[in-house]
């Protein structure tokens, strides 16, 4: 595409419905608005000129801040056509777009709409999305169109990367709906992202329910609705009540544990190690001191908890 000529346009001859071309689905961010109102428009964007209004090419953002700052005009470069307009808008991107996977996968669908075939979209276009030449990472992106929007926004907004959030893609639309509604109730990170859902997928293979049966059981609506605790709370919450349910008799252990562990008193710089796994039955007492009654505090308190069988207790919950 040849751009003809730069010049200033009103911001009311611009078509502001039509996002053919707009790839980030984040607003206008507050760096850029003040940028704008602090020195203006710096960058021109790029409009076709075939017909009013018209038609952004790129620059849907410099748009955003200039209609927020005040402005009535900005400087564009004017095209002829729309001919290649979302190809010109990753090259102008390039160096200062870093896309989520869940835009990638939506600009990769974008391309294939523009009649484009999927060989030369990876073979020409993929390293403009910093991504590898790869058939297999085109096809987990382009699948993005499987996850409905609320969820997408969701996903882009965390971003939450393609490797976890493909197995939505096997996931009914009310899944997914009940999947929003946790992750918006309890906005985890990326790793936590992953392995709560690789607990409802076990789950939900293992006991042949559905996803949106396991998310939406009463225990754990009732957790997401409880306003006293923090989403990180009802994340570990959540996540307590979905271990029990894949790993009942390693819950069992470990609350049993715990609970000799609380009966046995030990001194707060005693450290109790075991493995979590409980394949080996050996175990650790850390003792941490800086002089000698510290250590015979801590000394004392093993001894009580020998004497009370609560040591015991550890033992035999360990070695079951």
């Amino acid at each position: 595409m040849k751009l003809e000529s730069l010049t200033e346009v009103l911001l009311t001859e611009i078509d502001l419905e039509n996002h053919w071309t707009k790839f980030s689905m984040d607003v206008c961010p507050k760096n850029l608005l003040d940028s704008v109102k602090e020195v203006g428009i710096r960058h021109p964007i790029s409009i076709c000129s075939k017909i009013k209004p018209y038609k952004i090419i790129s620059g849907h953002k410099r748009v955003q801040a200039a209609i927020q700052s005040g402005f009535t005009h900005i400087p564009a470069f004017l095209s002829p056509n729309m001919e290649n307009a979302l190809v010109l808008n990753l090259k102008e991107n390039f160096s200062t777009q870093h896309y989520s996977d869940i835009e990638k996968g939506r600009i990769l669908n974008k391309l294939i709409t523009e009649g484009m075939h999927e060989d030369a979209i990876i073979n020409n276009y993929m390293s403009l999305l910093r991504l590898e030449r790869s058939k297999k990472i085109f096809q987990d992106l382009i699948s993005v169109k499987k996850i409905e929007s609320e969820l997408q926004k969701l996903l882009h907004r965390f971003k939450i990367p393609v490797k976890i959030f493909k197995m939505f893609y096997l996931w009914t639309i009310e899944d997914q709906k009940i999947a929003e509604y946790f992750f918006t109730k309890t906005r985890p990170n990326a790793n936590k992202w992953r392995d709560l859902l690789e607990f409802v997928e076990e789950i939900s293979r293992r006991d042949n329910i559905s996803p949106k049966d396991i998310l939406s059981s009463p225990s754990i609506i009732e957790v997401l609705k409880n306003d006293n605790l923090l989403p990180s709370q009802k994340y570990n919450e959540v996540f307590k009540i979905l271990k029990q349910k894949r790993y009942p008799v390693l819950y069992d252990l470990e609350k049993r544990v715990a609970l000799a562990l609380d009966e046995a008193k030990l001194d707060e710089k005693t450290r109790f190690k075991y493995q979590e796994t409980f394949e080996n039955d050996e175990m650790q007492l850390i003792l941490k001191f800086k002089d000698e009654s510290e250590i015979l505090k801590q000394v004392e308190k093993i001894f009580q908890a020998l004497q009370s069988g609560s040591i015991k207790k550890l033992i035999t919950a360990i070695k079951f």
